[in-house]
């Protein structure tokens, strides 16, 4: 039939692995001239695994939740900005990103937010976490654009 794109999901497995298996059965099935959308994947793995057989978006509420749940995602790893590690840490959140939140908070002033429980802080960890994905999905057109992928 004439679709505009397709969805893939429901039931991916119970592990990325069996997901990825899934992928490579499916995906030679599927025409490529059109959008791929892989339903509640998320997460910087997956995304990264599942681009190469062709998935061409995801959604997912994985960086909102971390976010509302006091977790940034950054080119180092997760922060957990709860922690009293970072009650002095007047570094960026991620020094390579140049999203507002990145550009304009510290993550001592975060830290101080959640612990202040002021509301503001989970659309701004929020916020932080889908400028992240953007880039990250923006980094994987690049590298498909170079055909490094």
């Amino acid at each position: 039939m004439p679709f505009d794109g397709f969805a893939i999901g429901g039931s991916l497995g119970r592990h990325q692995a069996d997901m990825l298996a899934l992928l490579a059965d499916l995906m030679p099935l599927v025409p490529d001239d059109k959008p791929n959308h892989l339903l509640g994947i998320g997460d910087e793995t997956s995304v990264g695994a599942a681009v190469p057989y062709g998935v061409d978006s995801f959604d997912s509420c994985f960086p909102t939740r971390l976010g509302r749940h006091g977790t940034l995602l950054t080119r180092q790893g997760r922060i957990k900005i709860y922690q009293s590690k970072y009650r002095e840490d007047y570094s960026p959140i991620d020094p390579a990103c140049s999203g507002f939140v990145s550009q304009s908070h510290s993550r001592a002033y975060l830290h101080h937010l959640w612990k202040a429980n002021e509301p503001g802080v989970h659309a701004l960890l929020t916020l932080h976490n889908i400028q992240y994905m953007s880039d990250l999905m923006a980094d994987i057109r690049a590298r498909i654009w170079r055909d490094e992928l």
